[in-house]
């Protein structure tokens, strides 16, 4: 078991010298001494600021290189506890993120190889200019294909491999100590790496007297001291809630209803004096004695009247007062005439 984390350790130590920069491959060499260590601890081993260091651990974080925990722990002076962060190499996930890789890097550069068809199998002995086979078609004797800038006979390299094949030729050679520690990797067993075991197995890092900073223990949570949002209220609140469906036919529920509807119409009403009019609108009391007669216009006006007198009061008494109002104002009207016309007789 030991000599597997060892070779997954030289595994990630020669890929990240390979492919990374300078601070990241110091990051991990860390972690692979130190197993974990806190945000604080690290930029204290790098020199550099904590939020560099964050920026710089979120890239490798995503590359799987690492793991970021974090966890509460209580300082001494303080009464709540407080997030540490803390990094670590879960060496199984790092692993799989290099096949990964690897795979799909080959992947890449086949699919990238130039085909058979546009492969320059002719190289000419004189220029060494190379010719496809499509090239030198109309260049054709009796002796062999003629090489189209100098004329030289032309020879076939069959050894020659093609340029995408060359890449890939090129990086099998190159990935050669990735692929050679994976082989030997698959025939052995990584433990499982977590926080808990990388936190036990940490070393302590020795700092200056002048960069000392307070020791923090860790707090454990358990569902008895689980913390609450809000301490000190006690718990008043309905224990059970009980939710009873009907479907309104019942006669009690039909009464209390109607009810509930009379009441909020009462309570809503307006009030009289703004539904009722203070003008009197209903017949007076001599009208409500005897019924009114049916009177023209032109008797109500005082034309067209008999010289019946008592027919005349008869018909006003009838109608009404206003009648009576209508008649006695003409009488007025037409006396004033009269004299007027018998004064202009006189003057003429």
């Amino acid at each position: 078991m030991s000599n597997g984390i060892e070779v997954a350790k030289t595994l990630v130590r020669k890929v990240m010298r390979a492919f990374y920069s300078t601070q990241e491959v110091l990051v991990i060499d860390a972690l692979v001494t130190h197993s974990a260590v806190s945000d604080l601890d690290l930029s204290y081993l790098l020199k550099i600021n904590t939020k560099d260091l964050h920026k710089l651990c979120a890239s490798l974080r995503d590359a799987r290189f690492l793991v970021v925990h974090s966890r509460p722990e209580m300082v001494e002076g303080r009464t709540r506890p407080t997030s540490k962060t803390y990094y670590y190499i879960d060496y199984r996930q790092t692993i799989d993120a290099i096949k990964w890789r690897v795979h799909k890097t080959d992947k890449d550069m086949q699919t990238n190889t130039q085909p058979v068809d546009e492969t320059k199998e002719y190289t000419c002995p004189r220029c060494n200019a190379q010719w496809t086979q499509m090239e030198v078609l109309d260049t054709f004797s009796p002796q062999g294909f003629h090489c189209g800038r100098c004329n030289n006979l032309l020879e076939l390299s069959k050894e020659q491999e093609a340029p995408g094949h060359q890449q890939l030729s090129r990086m099998n050679h190159q990935f050669k100590f990735m692929t050679d520690l994976l082989q030997q990797i698959d025939t052995m067993v990584i433990p499982e790496c977590t926080f808990d075991n990388a936190i036990q197995h940490a070393r302590v890092i020795v700092r200056d007297s002048t960069h000392e900073v307070q020791k923090s223990i860790p707090v454990e949570y358990s569902i008895h001291n689980k913390p609450s949002a809000v301490k000190g209220l006690a718990d008043t609140g309905p224990k059970t809630m009980q939710v009873t469906i009907s479907d309104g036919n019942g006669d009690e529920e039909t009464i209390e209803s109607r009810k509930r509807k009379e009441r909020l119409l009462a309570e809503n009403a307006l009030p009289s004096w703004y539904t009722n009019s203070s003008l009197p609108t209903g017949p007076t009391n001599d009208e409500e004695e005897r019924p009114a007669k049916k009177v023209k216009n032109e008797d109500i006006l005082g034309l067209g009247l008999g010289d019946d007198d008592d027919d005349e009061d008869m018909i006003f008494e009838d109608v009404g007062p206003t009648a009576k109002k209508v008649k006695l104002e003409n009488d007025a009207g037409g006396g004033e005439e009269e004299e007027d016309d018998i004064d202009f007789e006189d003057v003429v």
